[in-house]
């Protein structure tokens, strides 16, 4: 019974890691299209009529851009604290089974002994385990909020250049011109 309670928390915590990939994968395709789309705005804002539509704009998109690109990178990169209780439990001093675990490790005979000590015993292995996809879920959750900020501040972001586009050309057209453009 011991092993189908693994089984199940170990797909648990592979969903939790496709989650994880995913999220990162979002975040830097939303900084692409941004950067890519900044590179435009840097071509026509040059040319941009200056009055009080277009300084709101401009500064509408400006903070939107920086806000998108820092909430992007926290989706990338978050910061998560430990909690008190998480702290407090009976986690074993090194865990054999992840990355941080494995470092604090001083020699591979120490390692095999730590990972069939662990695989011996089945309460201890389903509790490192149930500790890791709790973490990542935590992890998740700040990733998901700030992608989901970034990505509405990248959408304000590309309408209001949009819209700035837009304004350009029928400020131009109006005076029977051309934007004098590259």
């Amino acid at each position: 019974m011991s092993r189908d309670k693994v089984a199940v928390i170990l797909r648990i915590l592979d969903a939790e890691n496709r989650l994880l990939e995913r999220s990162d994968q979002k975040a830097i395709s939303m900084l692409s299209i941004l950067g890519v789309f900044m590179v435009f705005f840097v071509v026509y804002y040059r040319v941009l009529p200056v009055n009080a539509f277009t300084v709101t704009l401009i500064t509408v998109f400006v903070l939107c851009a920086i806000g998108a690109i820092l909430n992007l990178i926290m989706a990338i990169r978050p910061r998560i604290r430990k909690e008190p209780e998480e702290a407090s439990c009976d986690a074993p001093a090194c865990e054999p089974a992840f990355f941080m675990g494995i470092c604090q490790i001083p020699s591979l005979s120490e390692y095999k002994m730590a990972v069939e000590d662990l695989a011996g015993n089945d309460d201890a292995l389903f509790s490192v385990y149930a500790r890791q996809v709790y973490s990542l879920a935590k992890i998740n959750t700040a990733k998901y909020k700030h992608l989901r900020r970034g990505i509405l501040l990248v959408i304000v972001t590309l309408s209001t250049e949009l819209t700035l586009i837009c304004y350009l050309f029928i400020n131009y057209l109006g005076r029977g011109a051309i934007p004098p453009i590259g």
